[in-house]
């Protein structure tokens, strides 16, 4: 970018550092390649990576193009951009890095998963614990947003390097490493609800809600990504905090529902004891007997034949 100011348009040097730059984007694809295959590694920055990866890819091939059409002001302008990405990504990698030899001179077992430092919003990470509600999650990441918006500049604009934004309450305007936090966490927080959901579908109980929910954080991470943080961002948060609360509140009612249905009363046989049993087994030997008492008999004789069945039995 330095060498090209300098340099006329219609000079052997001007075109040997388009070609440089045709270099450096041919090279990029390398790095691309690596930086997709840890975005798969590393769920909360996979949505993080593949933007700014293509809108890199994007500001060197418009930027190359205005080189070759001797369109310095243009391209300089797209180089620019492509530096900011790129700034913006390795600030997320060195992040990354430095948790992560944290995690080794601390004799802390090491995972695959990126727990990104809530910067701001002094929130714990990325990985939402699995046991851990998603309402508690987006309630830390609502709080942490709403410290940034505190260092917003009047204009509600991000200022240069992040601070002169105006000024907000005596705070500085949020920095793209503080962007790129709040835009993992939630990332990760919509990665827990999206595995939530294709277990449902797969029982086929697909939630509709909770795929509204999942869509409107995704449009979180997008204006996150893009580094706006407006009242109406801060008001869409606040939404999916609710909706979350009474989703998982109707969630712990069906749980209690179906709990109760399980432990319905059956019919059980009740087991007569044995003596009892006995008893009823003569009793009905009896009466058997009494049956084969003529009917035509009058009652007096009747209850004498009744009577000596009785004594022959001794139970008189």
């Amino acid at each position: 970018m330095d060498n090209f100011n300098p340099v006329e348009i219609n000079t052997p040097r001007y075109v040997g550092l388009t070609q440089q730059q045709k270099k450096i984007q041919d090279d990029f694809k390398i790095v691309e390649d690596s930086l997709y295959a840890l975005a798969k590694r590393v769920a909360q920055m996979e949505s993080f990576i593949t933007d700014k990866v293509g809108e890199i890819k994007d500001n060197m091939r418009k930027g190359l193009d205005h080189l070759e059409e001797r369109q310095k002001p243009n391209a300089a302008e797209q180089q620019q951009r492509a530096m900011k990405n790129l700034n913006d990504l390795g600030l997320m990698l060195s992040e990354v890095m430095q948790q992560m030899q944290m995690q080794m001179s601390s004799g802390m077992p090491g995972s695959q998963q990126c727990n990104n430092p809530g910067g701001a919003g002094g929130g714990k990470g990325g990985k939402e614990p699995k046991d851990k509600p998603a309402s508690e999650g987006q309630k830390e990441l609502n709080e942490g947003m709403q410290k940034m918006g505190k260092g917003k500049g009047k204009d509600g604009k991000e200022g240069k390097d992040g601070k002169d934004g105006g000024g907000g309450e005596g705070g500085e305007n949020p920095t793209s490493k503080e962007f790129a936090q709040m835009a993992a966490r939630q990332a990760a927080l919509r990665k827990q609800l999206e595995a939530k959901q294709k277990a449902l579908k797969e029982q086929g109980k697909g939630d509709k809600e909770l795929q509204e929910i999942i869509d409107q954080m995704n449009k979180v991470e997008k204006e996150l990504v893009n580094k706006r943080l407006s009242n109406e961002l801060m008001m869409r948060q606040q939404d999916i905090l609710t909706r979350l609360l009474e989703h998982e509140r109707a969630e712990r009612q069906r749980d209690q529902d179906n709990k109760r249905k399980s432990e319905t009363a059956e019919d059980k046989e009740r087991k007569m004891p044995p003596s009892l049993e006995e008893y009823i087994k003569k009793r009905e030997a009896e009466i058997e007997q009494y049956k084969t008492v003529s009917p035509a008999l009058k009652p007096y004789y009747k209850n004498l034949v009744e009577e000596y069945y009785k004594s022959l039995k001794g139970t008189k």
